[in-house]
């Protein structure tokens, strides 16, 4: 299997999580889709966008994270990585939803990239980001009262495709110390960051 992306993304490494916690041998392949003039004109055959993560296993080629991680649990069922329950597999999906939709604008493109870059303004107002994340721990609280893990008893993709985020969030000081008001997210992450899956792909620098 080959993997197409850098190391610093959230959404390679939502995949990455996913292939470690199945098992499964891989190559991390770099590249970066924010240098357009160095991006191979090969690349445009994996995926039209020029966007990562794109994925290779044999024949079969597919980008976006979430199709790639719904490939992989069809295809390497085991150990699975959503639930069958209805509710809990209905919880899975509301929670990568939320984190595409919501997190990822907010506590990413909002919070982190902009103290990183030492911008004024991400893809929304700073006040507004921060409201956001706050609603979104306070969502994840709420859940993780009823269990260690965001859909329930066992880990799954909502929470591999959720710890990146809340990783880089984490990585600021104003992120820190908002995940500190949230004892159950807390040691939610503490719980996944000690997973080898998490160590093994650990954002780094």
């Amino acid at each position: 299997m080959k993997l197409y992306g850098r190391p610093f993304s959230v959404y390679v490494r939502t995949v990455r999580l996913c292939l470690e916690e199945k098992g499964l041998a891989y190559e991390l392949i770099p590249v970066d889709p924010f240098d357009q003039a160095d991006l191979p004109d090969w690349y445009a055959e994996l995926h039209p966008f020029g966007k990562i993560p794109a994925f290779e296993d044999g024949d079969v080629r597919l980008y976006e994270s979430d199709a790639i991680q719904r490939y992989l649990e069809a295809r390497y069922p085991e150990p699975p990585l959503l639930p069958g329950a209805p509710v809990a597999l209905a919880r899975a999906a509301q929670a990568m939803r939320m984190m595409d939709s919501y997190a990822y604008p907010a506590m990413v493109w909002s919070i982190f990239v902009c103290e990183a870059r030492d911008l004024e303004e991400g893809w929304m107002p700073r006040d507004k980001a921060l409201d956001v994340s706050r609603k979104v721990l306070g969502e994840l609280e709420r859940w993780l009262a009823h269990g260690p893990y965001l859909a329930g008893e066992a880990l799954t993709l909502a929470d591999t495709h959720f710890l990146p985020t809340l990783d880089l969030f984490s990585m600021t000081a104003v992120g820190r110390e908002m995940v500190r008001e949230y004892p159950k997210v807390r040691a939610w992450c503490e719980r996944l960051r000690a997973r080898p899956s998490a160590i093994a792909t650990a954002f780094t620098g």
